[in-house]
């Protein structure tokens, strides 16, 4: 059991989590311009915080982690919510194929950093998107390796990252018009030295044409 699966059940208990979906959500209302008639993907949905904040402004939205205990807690929200609009799927694209599922807008949020193989995703994100499709990825900017604890530390492979090396490899796999904003800056708790700073980036790229 991932540590993930772990903390599930307790996940949405953190209010900052909470809110922090919510900052990514209105960013991505503000850079993206999501409509009614696009089909979301939320990657490493989580137990859904962004996918529900996104659900009433666009046609569906489907929630895909690689955890089991997170998606169990998303589908019990989709259930007592009647929410015939969502639906869960278990994916991981650094190590599944690639599904046939196509989607007009894929989101991820503080999700890159736990991937070994950023490339490797990026691609099968430009693989489920449609023509024209957008990407929004939100994360960490470049931090010292402080952001998380020590015990969890297991799964993390990147400590932030540095917006235009990103957007660089946005452009080598297949997306244009990349560009940056600040979804949302905060302090929180740290175990060495007591309260940091950090940030987190929306970098928003459309699926260019061809391949």
């Amino acid at each position: 059991m991932s540590c993930f699966d772990q903390e599930a059940a307790s996940w949405d208990d953190q209010p900052r989590r909470v809110q922090l979906a919510r900052s990514v959500g209105e960013a991505i209302m503000r850079e993206a311009a999501p409509t009614r008639e696009m089909e979301v993907l939320d990657y490493g949905c989580g137990t859904g915080l962004l996918g529900l904040y996104l659900l009433p402004h666009v046609a569906s939205v489907t929630g895909a982690d690689n955890s089991p205990g997170m998606l169990e807690v998303l589908q019990g929200k989709i259930v007592r919510g009647g929410l015939e609009h969502m639906k869960t799927m278990r994916l991981d694209l650094e190590h599944d194929a690639v599904p046939g599922d196509h989607y007009d807008l894929i989101v991820t949020t503080m999700t890159l950093h736990h991937m070994a193989d950023v490339e490797k995703t990026l691609r099968g994100f430009r693989q489920m998107l449609r023509p024209q499709g957008v990407l929004c990825l939100a994360d960490l900017d470049t931090e010292p390796g402080t952001f998380h604890t020590a015990a969890a530390a297991g799964s993390v492979y990147h400590h932030g990252f540095d917006r235009p090396k990103l957007k660089n490899l946005l452009a080598k796999v297949g997306f244009t018009q990349a560009k940056d904003a600040t979804a949302v800056s905060f302090t929180k708790p740290v175990e060495v030295g007591g309260e940091a700073a950090f940030s987190i980036f929306l970098i928003t790229a459309q699926r260019g044409d061809g391949g």
